[in-house]
């Protein structure tokens, strides 16, 4: 549990909850329910986005913070041999990258936001209940669909990890 004085200590146990979370075998269902017959309930994944956004930006200002106490200690930085002219290179090292870190947790804070907006304006219906529009029962792919409308409904799921790995070849893997 958190202590909000022990800062190495949550640090340590942040990293073994969101760890924990990354190693899940994530399925939105509800523990109440028997295993075998489970159902997914993918409204979840809605607070499930949310709790990521509140990491981004809680991880946002934990790494400010910390970029903030090298600045506020640049007087005090050596290196091993004792040069303070390298000390303080290292610390505006430490500045710079945390500083451009915090731009990229920005970016991914302001993507993870429309996420869980758009996941906001979804209506999930049961696996059993017949699709409905305001016009009446609705047919995924009929005799009147266009060519994208039938390839949109028939296409495979998305696969987030590798769609990830396609956009950042070389970046870190998901």
């Amino acid at each position: 549990m958190a202590t909000y004085s022990d800062h190495i200590g949550d640090a340590d146990e942040a990293y073994e909850a969101v760890r924990a979370l990354a190693h899940a075998r994530i399925r939105f269902d509800h523990g109440d329910e028997p295993t075998a017959t489970r159902p997914e309930h993918p409204e979840d994944a809605y607070a499930g986005l949310g709790g990521v956004l509140g990491i981004v930006r809680c991880l946002s200002q934990v790494a400010g913070q910390i970029g903030a106490a090298h600045d506020r200690h640049i007087t005090l930085a050596r290196t091993d041999d004792g040069s303070a002219i390298e000390g303080r290179a290292q610390v505006q090292a430490v500045h710079a990258h945390v500083h451009e870190a915090l731009l990229h947790l920005s970016r991914v804070h302001t993507e993870l936001n429309a996420a869980t907006s758009a996941s906001g304006r979804i209506a999930w219906q049961s696996p059993d209940a017949p699709a409905f529009s305001a016009s009446g029962p609705v047919n995924l792919v009929g005799p009147g669909a266009t060519a994208f409308e039938t390839r949109q409904a028939t296409r495979p799921a998305l696969s987030f990890v590798a769609s990830a790995r396609a956009a950042a070849p070389g970046g870190p893997s998901l």
